[in-house]
């Protein structure tokens, strides 16, 4: 690795290789003692029309998104540097808007995630990142 990563994104949706991701961003954390952002978005845009609906799938995410967090921290060594972000926005340009905002030198995403419909419908997220992040990003199987 040429580069030294100190402000390090890491996007996790509740997917296998979001987790996969969250270990190796931890990793790259230690390896450059950085500071590691762990970033979850619940988008609730499609549920506009039903408040009640949307309230629900927002609250029902961040409890499942907690949940993940709660359990990685457990295995975070002592002293590690590291916030968690919860937004409710689409989840491709609120990563890309927060790398940008807070000048995140690596992003660390999924290769894929929970959304296969979206992704078969509308892109990729993953690629999305990749193609308009302003900082280089690694991409977990």
């Amino acid at each position: 690795m040429r580069k030294v990563y100190k402000n390090i994104l890491v996007a996790v949706d509740g997917s296998e290789q979001a987790e996969n991701a969250l270990k190796e961003a931890v990793e790259t954390t230690k390896r450059n003692d950085g500071h590691l952002v762990i970033l979850t978005t619940v988008d609730t845009a499609p549920m506009l029309a039903d408040a009640h609906a949307s309230n629900y799938i927002a609250e029902t995410s961040k409890n499942y998104l907690n949940s993940i967090i709660l359990q990685a921290e457990l295995e975070f060594p002592e002293g590690f540097d590291y916030e968690t972000v919860k937004l409710e926005d689409n989840p491709k340009t609120a990563i890309v808007k927060y790398a940008e905002d807070n000048d995140i030198d690596l992003i660390m995403i999924g290769a894929t995630g929970k959304g296969r419909i979206e992704r078969a419908l509308i892109g990729s997220t993953t690629a999305f990142v990749v193609n308009n992040a302003p900082c280089n990003v690694m991409v977990v199987k």
